[in-house]
């Protein structure tokens, strides 16, 4: 094999070094903000994952995203599955809090927990797709400013999950927008590498420093919260364009800093991200209703953080393992039998329409002769 192929299929660890890494911190902001008012550990962790951890997540979903064109054409399949796996996780939530008699209330349109994810998924890439003629420059700052002007409009909250999909769009299409081999090579370069660590650790910091004061800053993060939601002095657009600044200044730290090197394991966790997406809040729940984890701080009062903390960082990588696969793969057999069925149906309309259209004039002009030959004699015709 040539230099110049293997140049060309070298595959970049990067890029599955950064899904492992984001999907764990997906795991731990869920796992610290359950205990966050008791904790400022845990406010403190919760801050600083939520300040990047779901726009970098959905950046690198936009970035790995295939362009669409003449030769890539659109698949309907992949926002189907989005969604049949969101559903689906509304099903097992639902589930799960009768099982432990916990409040459920199952809503259709709606949800402030995480199958939103989903449903915003398979937003971007209709709208994505839709716009893929127009440049970042346009639609960027048209997103942005739409979505600051959202936060003043409590209507747009929840409901059709549309005050995230207004919030998260800019990143998706900046990934969906960006050449992943330019974006690699920028970001390698040294100074960026050493200016990115300094600003990581100050935002460590700025975390660390003040939390009870800094925490409310966390419903902004969250992208679902209008302004007059959020217990921030005065909250409006500008803090919304600060939180622009900082999840995308963040992003680009985190990348130019995560290793381009295979790591064991990890590239098996950064190519299973949805089922432990899918897996994880599920199992939070049952350790929360169940009491395990008010037993835990019951019982470890000085060290229960730590033991916690420890169990978020594991559980990604024992949900990678292929078993928990099962559900994803049942709705993707379910998604492939719907589309064949789809396809079908489209087929058979076709014919019958083109047969309709061959059979229509005869069709017609028996109808007219019948009419004639019963009405015929009363209106005098016959």
């Amino acid at each position: 094999m040539s230099e110049a192929v293997k140049k060309s299929t070298k595959r970049i660890y990067k890029w599955d070094n950064l899904k492992c890494f984001l999907i764990v911190m997906v795991v731990i902001g869920h796992f610290v903000n359950q205990y966050a008012p008791i904790s400022n550990t845990m406010k403190s962790l919760s801050l600083f994952i939520y300040s990047f951890h779901m726009p970098l997540f959905i950046f690198l979903s936009g970035l790995l995203q295939k362009r669409w064109s003449q030769r890539c054409k659109f698949q309907w399949d992949k926002p189907l599955y989005y969604i049949m796996i969101g559903y689906a996780l509304k099903v097992c939530i639902y589930g799960i809090k009768i099982l432990f008699h916990q409040k459920a209330v199952f809503q259709w349109f709606e949800d402030t927990g995480i199958p939103w994810y989903m449903f915003a998924m398979a937003a971007f890439m209709v709208i994505a797709y839709l716009i893929k003629e127009l440049p970042l420059w346009f639609v960027l700052p048209i997103s942005i400013l739409a979505a600051c002007l959202a936060g003043y409009d409590e209507n747009i909250g929840s409901f059709l999950y549309l005050s995230r999909i207004i919030v998260f769009f800019p990143f998706y299409y900046t990934g969906y927008c960006l050449d992943i081999k330019k974006l690699q090579e920028v970001l390698n370069k040294t100074w960026i590498k050493c200016l990115s660590a300094i600003f990581l650790t100050d935002m460590i910091l700025y975390t660390l420093a003040k939390i009870e004061d800094n925490y409310s800053y966390i419903r902004l993060f969250t992208g679902r919260n209008a302004y007059s939601l959020i217990n921030v002095e005065s909250c409006g657009a500008v803090h919304r364009l600060m939180f622009y600044v900082i999840a995308f200044l963040m992003g680009i730290a985190i990348i130019s800093l995560i290793p381009n090197c295979k790591v064991p394991v990890v590239g098996k966790v950064g190519a299973r991200t949805l089922q432990i997406y899918f897996w994880h809040r599920l199992i939070l729940y049952v350790l929360t209703f169940s009491g395990i984890t008010g037993n835990l701080i019951k019982n470890v009062p000085s060290g229960w953080v730590w033991i916690y903390l420890a169990m978020a960082i594991i559980l990604p990588f024992v949900l990678s393992a292929e078993v928990f696969s099962a559900p994803l793969t049942l709705l993707k057999n379910g998604e492939n039998i719907i589309l064949a069925g789809i396809e079908k149906l489209s087929i058979n309309f076709y014919k019958w329409k083109e047969s309709t259209l061959t059979v229509l004039p005869v069709l017609e002009f028996i109808t007219i002769v019948l009419i004639l030959l019963y009405y015929g004699e009363d209106v005098g015709i016959l």
